[in-house]
């Protein structure tokens, strides 16, 4: 009797150990996985060498030649305008209207970033553009820009080799079908066939999923965000650098970047390894504070020429583009954008 009475202990004991551990909550916390950019790889690799294009614009040896040889070429003097201020402010618009379709680009995916900054891109540039305020200091210094190029550079190229990659495992899945479906062959080669194609496909399967785990496909969206906000607030700042447009120099710049540095160059002039600045001239330097205050709005646009100017110069571009028509990478043309007077001075820059 008192084995049995012992032994209900124990089975209640049990049983009552039991129930506490299933209603025991789990304490364990999940891993959310963020999303990666997916298929919007493509478009993103496509910017990021605009992006890159754009900066090679602004080095120092394409400054030079636009200072030097582009906005003086007879060409362009007769055709589009005599006025260098003028020419100056088709150069800067273009370069601003590029810039512009990237930043609306970048403000739309910043909205499935997790991070609160980058979420808040539109509006950080916008005060960026406006007034140079910088708080996550996103302005990049001269040997963090090539590094970063450097790895957009890998990006866009992996990208680029994965929407091969991809093309050409959709032709052999499609050919796979149709062989399936054919009944021109004998059953025995129609077999070897379809198994010689199916390990094709295999390998071309792991070619694409090695090549998405390389390239943009499976970044996330903070990691594409970040890059490219980082790499738009610099080149707006070398723009306004270049342009003489607003006062001061981001720290991240040196002062030899910068027009000023040649208009008022330092008393070591050994010491500058940098030639390029802003492109000023008299009446462009009037305006530059003016349009400071509204830099990336639309109303920033190219100076308006007369119909007869546009006209002469639309119906003649060739003329201009013949003057460096052995070149074998216009880099400038790649980007797109702006008007047809502007792209005339950058191709002559090219």
């Amino acid at each position: 009797m008192a084995l049995e009475t012992w032994l209900i202990k124990v089975k209640t004991a049990i049983s009552h150990s039991f129930d506490a551990v299933r209603t025991t909550t789990p304490t364990t916390k999940l891993m959310v996985k963020k999303s990666s950019v997916g298929v919007l790889a493509f478009e993103i690799a496509g910017l990021m060498s605009k992006l890159l294009h754009l900066w090679q614009s602004l080095s120092d040896k394409s400054i030079i030649r636009v200072r030097n040889d582009s906005i003086s070429l007879e060409g362009v003097r007769k055709i589009v305008s005599n006025d260098e201020a003028f020419l100056l402010g088709l150069a800067c618009a273009e370069m601003v209207e590029n810039l512009r379709h990237v930043a609306k680009f970048v403000s739309r995916i910043s909205k499935r970033c997790e991070d609160l900054n980058l979420r808040s891109f539109e509006r950080l540039f916008d005060e960026f553009a406006n007034s140079g305020y910088d708080p996550h200091g996103w302005v990049l210094g001269w040997k963090e820009v090539e590094g970063k190029n450097k790895k957009m550079d890998r990006y866009v190229t992996t990208t680029a080799n994965l929407y091969r990659e991809m093309d050409e495992l959709s032709i052999m899945e499609n050919g796979l079908r149709k062989l399936l479906q054919s009944t021109d062959h004998d059953a025995s080669i129609k077999e070897q066939k379809v198994i010689d194609l199916e390990q094709k496909i295999f390998w071309q399967r792991q070619e694409v999923k090695y090549l998405k785990d390389r390239s943009l496909w499976n970044r996330s969206f903070d990691t594409v965000t970040s890059m490219l906000a980082r790499s738009i607030f610099t080149v707006l700042a070398r723009i306004k650098l270049v342009f003489g447009i607003g006062h001061g120099y981001p720290a991240s710049l040196p002062r030899s970047l910068s027009a000023s540095a040649t208009v008022h160059p330092s008393e070591n002039p050994s010491s500058c390894n940098f030639v390029s600045g802003p492109l000023k001239s008299p009446r462009l330097e009037e305006k530059k504070d003016h349009h400071a205050h509204y830099f990336l709005r639309p109303e920033f646009q190219a100076p308006k020429a007369t119909s007869n100017h546009l006209r002469r110069h639309c119906s003649s571009l060739t003329l201009c583009q013949l003057d460096h028509s052995d070149r074998k990478d216009d880099k400038i043309s790649s980007i797109g954008g702006g008007g047809c007077a502007g792209r005339c001075v950058w191709h002559a820059a090219g």
